[in-house]
């Protein structure tokens, strides 16, 4: 209990310099800096320090090589929990994300997503959904990621949820590589409020899914593929949650 009201003392002074210093860079390289690459690193740094700032807490990383810097991808997720998106810098991503319009209002966390220029969205609305394609659309053909969770929603299990079909249609409008990333140990990080002492995270890229096969294949059909991979990679790390 004493670590973890620590570790968020420490937190919530790290994000509040955080916030300005990011704020700082945006201002200074909005001009030039199309890609962002610039809040990109910076936005590394402070998804890295959540994790570094508990000395219990470990990051696992494999197959960081399947994933190329200098391709836009169309990244897919497993979605378990709040720290998703943090661990995901741990591959160093310039990336977009698409999330939820509601998040906007979370202190420090909308401040982020505007800075960063992320996708928000309206779950559910027609025109919120062209949004995403003409946006997100509009960031691939500039060479950056766009990072999807397809799950939208995840279960408390921490097993997988079904895979909507957006992020597929996304890829095969844009001609892009889709590439798959499994996640597992954001769902139980946290007992309550408190953290989990030791607590091992682990990020495992999978080869992408190449554009041949995203242009020769169904919307739905391609959202299967890429679900069985990703579920196929979550069963061998964590085969107690499919137990029957």
């Amino acid at each position: 209990m004493l670590l973890s009201i620590l570790y968020y003392t420490i937190l919530i002074l790290f994000l509040i310099v955080y916030g300005i210093f990011i704020s700082l860079v945006w201002l200074l390289t909005v001009w030039w800096d199309k890609q962002k690459r610039i809040i990109a690193a910076t936005t590394y740094v402070h998804a890295m320090m959540l994790f570094w700032l508990s000395p219990g807490w470990k990051i696992e990383v494999r197959g960081r090589e399947n994933y190329n810097r200098r391709k836009p991808y169309v990244m897919i997720c497993n979605h378990q929990g709040m720290f998703d998106i943090p661990l995901i810098y741990a591959i160093r991503p310039n990336t977009r994300w698409v999330a939820k319009k509601e998040l906007i209002k979370m202190p420090f966390v909308g401040h982020a997503l505007l800075i960063h220029g992320d996708i928000l969205i309206r779950r559910g609305e027609a025109a919120s959904a062209r949004h995403i394609l003409k946006k997100a659309g509009a960031e691939l053909e500039k060479g950056v990621c766009v990072t999807i969770f397809p799950e939208g929603t995840r279960l408390r299990s921490g097993k997988m949820n079904r895979f909507h079909e957006g992020a597929f249609l996304l890829a095969k409008r844009a001609g892009v590589e889709i590439l798959p990333v499994v996640l597992d140990g954001t769902a139980d990080a946290f007992n309550g409020w408190k953290q989990v002492h030791p607590h091992k995270f682990r990020l495992h890229v999978l080869p992408p899914i190449p554009v041949e096969t995203v242009k020769s294949t169904g919307v739905k059909e391609l959202a299967a593929l890429a679900r069985d991979r990703v579920l196929a990679e979550h069963r061998e790390m964590r085969p107690e949650l499919y137990r029957e």
